[in-house]
């Protein structure tokens, strides 16, 4: 964070952590303090409600569990399943999908140039091929029938 601190930032801080500075977040703890050091009075009613509440929690005894109750959650915890590993899991995956993409690759150009020839180029080439079996001159024939 900067070093400016806001009086609604530092009030939200004084509320989530209590009176005291020092048990700020470390990013914060210095601006904070100096704005506290520049207007104590701007903060003396959120500072005396932290002080309240920390003397309430402070009052509190610790709850340190038995070692029997401790014993029965670990114990009714849920286990870790062993991690078991299939064949199929072994094999990258990247030799897999740079396969489907190549295929895909391959398919889609393959369709492309198949779907772009013209239905008239290819019934000349078959006229010619006919005409060659046949034993006829194409050029000759065209220039014929052009006559």
């Amino acid at each position: 964070m900067t070093n400016t601190m806001t009086d609604a930032r530092l009030i939200a801080l004084i509320e989530a952590w209590g009176a005291d500075a020092n048990a700020f977040p470390e990013t914060e703890r210095a601006a904070a303090k100096s704005l506290l050091a520049e207007a104590p009075d701007r903060f003396a009613d959120e500072l005396q409600a932290a002080r309240d509440m920390d003397m309430l929690l402070g009052g509190l005894p610790a709850v340190t569990p038995s070692p029997a109750l401790t014993a029965a959650l670990m114990d009714t915890a849920p286990k870790a399943r062993p991690q078991r590993r299939s064949w199929l899991a072994a094999i990258p995956h990247w030799p897999t999908v740079g396969a489907f993409a190549s295929l895909a690759i391959g398919l889609a150009i393959g369709l492309a140039t198949a779907q772009s020839g013209t239905t008239a180029a290819t019934e000349d080439a078959v006229d010619t091929l006919v005409y060659a079996a046949l034993g006829f001159d194409v050029i000759n024939y065209s220039q014929e029938t052009a006559q």
